[in-house]
């Protein structure tokens, strides 16, 4: 087993990567770089410039995938301000992503307590407002067996006490002996608990929040992959990961032509490279974010940014990102606001 890797001074980090044939052209904004964003995270978009896996072992840096071994060299012409490039892109593109990922998960969580709210305001806590069979399905959570009910109101409590300092969680506990009804619960879920509640709903009432939200039919499951898919996404953006050429670890599956609109089908002629790519994800949150808010504007921004991407070092957003040809062409990314 190899030592731990020592540290090393930014200079010396910056001659590393010379070494192995990056060049810059200002070695003050350079330094600067490394310093704002760090060597390795700033890696993370050096990578696509290394020279593929050739030689031997010895000269190699093996990735656990070892089809995605890489030389520790770059190509030829590789520059840091290129790197860079990629850095700010991906930047622009978490910031556009959270937006529409926080618009959505607003949308659902207003639905989904509007709906449980007309069965009990305190429906979220009473397996009999919900679909009571998978609420009775066993599980262990860190080797306990509970239903899956009794784990999501585990979850839940956690939630509400780390919120205890919310006046409105205050107002709750001190008048309502801290029942807190679903429409002020929502507040303090994060995604995922707010997704496995979802789950745990009749069938009935998500099929209507589906259709609300423009998955339409017997939609529900597919809108739940699609949220799981997208909480994934939402969790990169937050912890500022690289999402511009990742790929997507939950593909969802293709889906029934007859549970979205026409302005989405396109996802399913896409081929398993390019559907396990951003622009796969990136089409969702446009369908779901303008189904719950006609009047949004967040497909012709996000067209605007992944546009400016244009061609690094022969990268673009067809070969590295999963775009189909044309794609800024296709209506779903040409939405009016104000339109349905």
């Amino acid at each position: 087993m190899e030592q731990v890797k020592t540290h090393l001074p930014y200079d010396t980090q910056l001659s590393l990567m010379v070494s192995r044939g990056m060049s810059f052209s200002d070695r003050r904004v350079a330094l600067l770089a490394l310093k704002r964003i760090g060597y390795y995270k700033l890696s993370a978009y050096t990578y696509p410039f290394r020279a593929p896996a050739t030689g031997s072992a010895d000269a190699l840096e093996s990735n656990p995938d070892s089809s995605r071994s890489r030389s520790p060299t770059f190509l030829p012409n590789s520059t840091l301000e290129d790197a860079l490039k990629l850095y700010s892109f991906d930047e622009r593109l978490r910031t556009l992503l959270l937006e529409g990922l926080n618009a959505i998960e607003i949308g659902l969580a207003v639905k989904i307590a509007y709906q449980l709210g007309k069965r009990d305001s305190m429906g979220h806590l009473d397996p009999r407002c919900l679909d009571e069979d998978k609420c009775a399905v066993a599980q262990t959570v860190r080797g306990v067996t509970m239903t899956a009910h009794q784990a999501w109101v585990q979850r839940y409590e956690k939630l509400k006490h780390d919120a205890l300092q919310e006046e409105y969680v205050k107002h709750h506990e001190f008048k309502y002996g801290g029942n807190v009804p679903i429409w002020a619960a929502v507040e303090f879920l994060d995604f995922g608990c707010l997704l496995r509640l979802f789950n745990l709903m009749r069938a009935d009432d998500k099929r209507k929040i589906a259709n609300e939200v423009g998955v339409l039919k017997d939609g529900a499951s597919t809108l739940y992959r699609w949220a799981k898919a997208l909480n994934i996404l939402r969790n990169h953006c937050a912890h500022s990961n690289r999402v511009w050429n990742r790929s997507t670890v939950d593909m969802p599956p293709k889906f029934s032509p007859s549970v979205a609109r026409d302005t989405l089908i396109h996802l399913n002629d896409l081929d398993n490279s390019k559907r396990q790519k951003l622009y796969h994800l990136a089409a969702l949150i446009s369908y779901l974010s303008v189904a719950i808010n006609p009047d949004s504007d967040w497909p012709r921004s996000f067209r605007t940014a992944a546009r400016k991407l244009g061609d690094v070092h022969g990268m673009t957003v067809e070969n590295a990102m999963g775009f189909p040809s044309g794609w800024d062409s296709l209506d779903l990314w040409n939405h009016v606001p104000g339109r349905s």
